[in-house]
């Protein structure tokens, strides 16, 4: 992760004077009811919806309710507005270069199908790292036909090398999860980037366990796609997400899979007099990310993450991530001393700690008994994923459970 570190991430000195204070965490903790009346170290898996999110939601249904009297209009017409624009700024990209999705795999899949990658006999690198949801998709595409080529880790990290040997020069997308799921590993995306680029292919990346939780460059990363969910790190509702297609592949190198727009019909009896230098149906294509939207979104969850997104740009996700990996940094220490493996590399600039327990369902018996929620999967994995929301006290407490 040495690559990207140096592009994003900046130094562990600058990272630990950018951390809040404690009377700031205490002042936030109190936007997450749950995470004030439980010991929450979930975000990966979803995050509790902080009650300003919750605001801009009721107050677009607010709107729809009464309707759009006392600035209720006005304000969810600026919500929806300047949604785009935030999570654009969030991830460093243009806001035309954003689309909303109902999902992370949706937005995945509007480039894979739009790259017509199996028709023009390309392949797919990517690896068991990956977001399973996407790697079941590419497992039906290979069924059906395409070249799918899925690298195996070794000993949870990803060799850039077994990368390597997989791209060649029919290869078309490469597709990764910037920050895996499954234990914080966080891939070489600028190498990869450069791999992929270098044999005229394009790298995408699901950044569900990135954005919002680390800082994202997708310009520094070299990212031509990217997506993600609004409902873990990023303080939104499922049913809300991004898509990333940059500015000069939009329409060419991923093709336009729906028309989204409205037609205005030019002849009698719609129009008193047809327009001649108009066609009688004329089209309008979207000359932006848009065009990959399907129709009518979640306007709802995007009026509420308009808020969050404000919320989380004013604290700065580089000052979250430092909270956040200060806490992980303890939780790797201590459940080390007490004979757990830890199978996030130790050099993965993620904000999450996943181990291999000896008694899966008795630890996480205890965990439940002490009103503490994380992640338990497979046969003996635990992920512990805290948030700008945590605090010390609740690293103590899962500590204390563990032992």
């Amino acid at each position: 992760m040495k690559v990207n570190r140096r592009h994003f991430l900046g130094s562990a000195a600058s990272l630990a004077a950018a951390a809040p204070k404690a009377a700031d965490i205490e002042a936030i903790r109190k936007e997450f009811p749950r995470a004030l009346g439980q010991v929450y170290l979930d975000a990966a898996a979803h995050i509790p919806l902080p009650r300003y999110t919750a605001e801009g939601m009721r107050r677009y249904i607010d709107f729809h309710t009464y309707g759009p009297g006392e600035g209720r209009g006005e304000w969810a017409a600026e919500a929806l507005r300047q949604v785009k624009p935030l999570f654009a700024r969030l991830i460093n990209a243009k806001p035309s270069e954003i689309a909303f999705v109902s999902c992370t795999k949706a937005g995945e899949c509007a480039v894979v199908n739009g790259m017509r990658i199996q028709e023009t006999g390309g392949n797919v690198v990517t690896n068991d790292l990956h977001y399973a949801g996407a790697i079941h998709d590419y497992v039906g595409r290979r069924k059906a036909g395409m070249d799918v080529r899925i690298v195996r880790h070794k000993d949870w990290r990803i060799d850039f090398r077994d990368m390597e040997r997989a791209v060649d020069k029919r290869t078309r997308l490469v597709s990764i999860t910037l920050v895996s799921n499954v234990n914080g590993w966080v891939e070489e995306a600028r190498r990869l980037s450069d791999l992929a680029h270098a044999h005229g292919a394009y790298i995408y990346a699901d950044i569900i366990q990135a954005a919002g939780a680390v800082p994202v460059d997708v310009k520094a990363l070299g990212l031509d796609f990217a997506a993600c969910s609004s409902y873990k790190w990023l303080q939104g509702a499922r049913g809300a997400g991004y898509l990333y297609v940059r500015e000069d592949l939009q329409g060419t190198v991923v093709r336009d899979l729906c028309y989204p727009g409205y037609v205005h019909f030019n002849y009698e009896p719609w129009v008193p007099e047809r327009d001649p230098a108009l066609e009688e149906m004329p089209y309008n294509a979207p000359k932006s990310a848009s065009r990959y939207e399907p129709g009518n979104i979640n306007y709802t969850a995007y009026a509420g993450h308009s808020e969050a997104l404000k919320r989380m740009l004013a604290i700065g996700v580089e000052n979250m991530y430092a909270h956040s990996k200060a806490l992980c940094d303890r939780l790797r220490k201590e459940l080390s001393g007490m004979g757990h493996r830890i199978i996030t590399p130790p050099d993965a600039a993620s904000t999450m700690v996943v181990i291999q327990v000896k008694d899966l369902k008795g630890t996480m018996a205890r965990l439940s008994k002490a009103n503490i929620q994380v992640t338990s999967a497979g046969k003996n994995r635990i992920r512990i994923s805290p948030a700008i929301y945590n605090n010390m006290e609740d690293i103590n407490r899962l500590l204390a459970a563990m032992a």
